[in-house]
């Protein structure tokens, strides 16, 4: 974990069911076991630049939260679907496929995104983005 974040505006409880939401996620992605490594840093997002594009986020300064597993992975075309409401690739009664849209739509109310790299075997990271506020502002 970074050491001297800035401090971002968004509703701890909401912050709180996003991280929850990845974790058990990641959990899940690993029937055989595995790790989870939780991170956060800070990113300048320049115009242009593809975590800019790819997030539709203003240029500026962010803090990020990430998520990685080392579980079964996605394809891109389950990684096109994840944040779709009542989506899930789990069994049925396993999940009701809001996790992902829920996180996604409380991140997008805080200014902020969420984005996803991963391959099948590979596993997933989700980096969560939020907007960096001055102290003052905080």
């Amino acid at each position: 974990l970074a050491p001297d974040l800035a401090q971002v505006r968004a509703d701890p409880a909401y912050l709180e069911q996003v991280l929850l939401n990845l974790i058990v996620n990641a959990r899940d992605a690993m029937p055989g076991g595995g790790r989870i490594v939780i991170g956060t840093s800070t990113a300048a997002l320049e115009r242009g630049a593809a975590a800019q594009v790819d997030t539709g986020l203003a240029p500026g300064s962010y803090v990020q939260l990430s998520v990685q597993d080392e579980g079964v992975g996605m394809d891109p075309a389950t990684q096109a679907r994840i944040f779709e409401p009542f989506f899930t690739t789990k069994e049925p009664g396993r999940g009701t496929g809001l996790g992902l849209s829920t996180a996604y739509g409380l991140l997008r109310q805080s200014g902020g995104a969420i984005t996803v790299v991963s391959a099948p075997q590979q596993g997933a990271t989700f980096v969560v983005y939020l907007p960096a506020v001055d102290g003052d502002s905080a």
